[in-house]
């Protein structure tokens, strides 16, 4: 008889963060223990150290999941070809509408209500997600800016301006849960209003 083929490492880690992801969405990072994941997940609590060697760790490891999976979508700007006003409406468009989603709001909740008591929260969401699209956004705006497409400026000051400039008015009323979720219209103006003026200040001259 043939011997059962065990899950590789990998998929073990996938099956992990799977787990993980709904245990901190229905407890919050603060409940959330090693003990209660690795019961759920089957297994030993040492085990689930040979794989994250914290909670704040496991939490960047959902959040990474995360990312990875959204990030080639997001930055497949071939479509827009090499105009940079069609690359950030393209863009924004697809970053606010997935800031805006019930699952990363539901994350950045989290975050936003524990990270006073647990700071290696938010740190850990940083590094996983945030900082791998504003790099990817400074990377863009520099290849723009030695082609004369934007202005010579700090382009991670320009990125982070240009996200900044996209969410306003609508992230932190969904993050705060007042009123109902925008619409594609709402969303598409905000975009469009925060490119105008992103462009005003860093357009070539």
């Amino acid at each position: 008889m043939n011997a059962i083929a065990k899950p590789d490492r990998d998929e073990r880690r996938e099956g992990i963060v799977a787990i993980a992801r709904e245990v901190f969405m229905e407890e919050g990072y603060g409940a959330a223990s090693m003990s209660a994941i690795a019961a759920r997940v089957g297994g030993s609590k040492g085990t689930l150290y040979n794989y994250f060697k914290s909670k704040a760790e496991l939490f960047g490891a959902v959040i990474q999941d995360d990312c990875a999976t959204s990030q080639a979508a997001l930055f497949d700007l071939e479509a827009a070809g090499g105009d940079i006003e069609k690359i950030l409406h393209l863009l924004g468009g697809r970053v606010l509408r997935l800031l805006l989603s019930d699952e990363v709001i539901a994350v950045h909740r989290i975050v936003v209500a524990e990270c006073a008591r647990f700071p290696e929260l938010s740190q850990a969401h940083f590094e996983a997600g945030p900082r791998q699209s504003k790099e990817r956004l400074r990377a863009l705006f520099v290849k723009a800016m030695d082609e004369g497409k934007l202005r010579r400026a700090d382009p991670a000051r320009a990125a982070e301006h240009a996200i900044e400039l996209i969410l306003a008015g609508l992230y932190k009323r969904r993050l705060w849960n007042m009123g109902p979720m925008p619409t594609d219209a709402d969303i598409d103006a905000n975009v469009e209003a925060g490119v105008a003026v992103f462009m005003a200040a860093y357009g070539p001259k």
